[in-house]
């Protein structure tokens, strides 16, 4: 089955927050595209949907890449149709629920705190900054494996580092928080996370 192309207004998130710093960085990159390689990165990276109530679609990746189209100016994405999975039978009480337990969609605010399904905005306009998701994309592939697709592992370790650092270093200096976030992935506190790297492999 193939993609199609879908107005990025006609999806709606399954998170509360994301990282502006990667929404402005890949938006910087993608102005210097000319028309063509834009539309080519675009269909390279389709969005994976959940069918909801009423019909919606619910996209459970690649929130940042759609901030970022919007901010040079793009409308549309491309709809993965072949990972879209059909829950539409589900009223709103069941289907959030459903998603949880699933582990696609992060209720988690940028303090750590579990939020009400409701609070999840409707637009992906609307979600709000995350440093710890900064924080984490800045050192994957590093910090820990690249090749793991756990859905929102960046959150998962974003909320590790939390418990070791304060916001205010990662404003202040986000390379020192960096090097002090590669630390903290080779305790043995970390290793239950996603993408965790054996020490001395």
């Amino acid at each position: 089955m193939g993609n199609r192309t879908i107005a990025i207004d006609d999806l709606h998130p399954t998170q509360l927050t994301l990282g502006m710093a990667e929404v402005t960085r890949r938006a910087k990159r993608m102005a210097a595209l000319d028309k063509d390689d834009l539309e080519d990165l675009v269909r390279k990276r389709p969005v994976p949907c959940v069918i909801g109530p009423k019909g919606r679609l619910y996209m459970i990746d690649h929130h940042h890449l759609c901030r970022a189209l919007l901010l040079c100016g793009r409308t549309t994405a491309v709809q993965d149709v072949g990972a879209t999975q059909d829950w539409s039978h589900m009223n709103a009480d069941e289907f959030w629920p459903a998603m949880d337990r699933a582990g696609m969609c992060w209720p988690i605010d940028a303090d750590g705190n579990r939020r009400p399904y409701a609070r999840i905005p409707g637009h992906v306009r609307e979600l709000t900054d995350n440093p710890w998701r900064t924080l984490a994309r800045g050192v994957r592939g590093t910090a820990f494996r690249d090749d793991d697709d756990t859905p929102f592992k960046e959150f998962m370790w974003g909320e590790y580092f939390r418990t070791f650092m304060s916001k205010r270093l990662i404003e202040t200096s986000l390379d020192l928080a960096e090097d002090l976030a590669l630390k903290l992935a080779q305790l043995d506190e970390a290793q239950d996370l996603p993408g965790y790297i054996v020490k001395g492999k």
